[in-house]
């Protein structure tokens, strides 16, 4: 699910094209019976037009009132309503799926903005810090427009007294949306915080990761990633936790987290 793949974009069709003879009935049964003849690829349907021609060819996108068929690395852009009935229902269900279990060809990117330092307001050796996360995502993909994504981007912090105890610094709840092709960019507020993590004194609360996770439109997960790795069993219970509750290395509750503001 976190692993990235490019897609190579197909160019646009020309006027004159199959696309643009739709428009003419005369050429509807002559393009149909050239695209008979075509090798066809995998896992084909045989689609058949109002008239009785048809076409062997898959589908890869559905637009509106339009379809994109694909064969053999070609596209070509059919209006629904010349298909047969049987055609326009298949289409119709095909769309329903694809919107809820279509995971997209996406590329994230999740910066943290993260700065830590030595406190310079007194003479012990608290550290101060910060983060202000921002999310990049690229839409990689040539027809999904991916709309009404709801994000949660939660900061992970770590005790400083008591290693391995995290807690729950930020929650961030976002919308995301991509057209093909398209980056969205979403940017958080910066929160400040100060601790001690040096004997003689521990105390307050350090950055140490975070857990985002993405769902479609109908709710199904389509990118998640959790730093350090090791919360990735975990994200489930993180992501139901309130801000300020911490929990162990086993996702079990530890009641809550001290975080010293700036």
């Amino acid at each position: 699910m976190r692993k990235f793949v490019s897609m190579t974009a197909t160019a646009p069709m020309k006027p004159g094209s199959f696309r643009e003879g739709l428009k003419n009935p005369w050429v509807l049964p002559l393009a149909l019976g050239w695209l008979c003849a075509l090798p066809v690829s995998p896992a084909p349907r045989e689609f058949k037009s109002t008239d009785g021609k048809s076409i062997t060819a898959e589908v890869a996108a559905v637009k509106g009132d339009q379809v994109v068929l694909s064969m053999n690395g070609r596209e070509f852009t059919v209006p629904v309503a010349r298909l047969s009935q049987s055609d326009q229902e298949f289409i119709a269900e095909w769309k329903k799926k694809d919107l809820e279990n279509h995971i997209p060809k996406m590329r994230v990117e999740v910066n943290s903005g993260k700065s830590d330092r030595s406190d310079k307001s007194d003479s012990f050796d608290n550290r101060t810090g910060s983060f202000q996360f921002s999310v990049k995502l690229l839409n990689e993909e040539i027809h999904f427009d991916l709309q009404g994504a709801k994000a949660e981007l939660v900061a992970i912090g770590e005790d400083a007294e008591t290693r391995g105890r995290y807690g729950i610094m930020q929650k961030n709840a976002f919308e995301v949306a991509a057209a093909p092709g398209k980056t969205f960019e979403w940017q958080g507020k910066r929160l400040h915080y100060r601790f001690d993590d040096r004997p003689p004194a521990y105390w307050g609360s350090s950055y140490a990761g975070y857990v985002l996770r993405i769902r479609n439109a109908n709710g199904k997960v389509i990118f998640e990633n959790a730093v350090p790795q090791t919360l990735e069993k975990h994200v489930d219970a993180i992501l139901k936790m309130e801000e300020g509750a911490a929990f162990d290395r086993n996702g079990e509750s530890r009641g809550r987290i001290t975080i010293y503001d700036n």
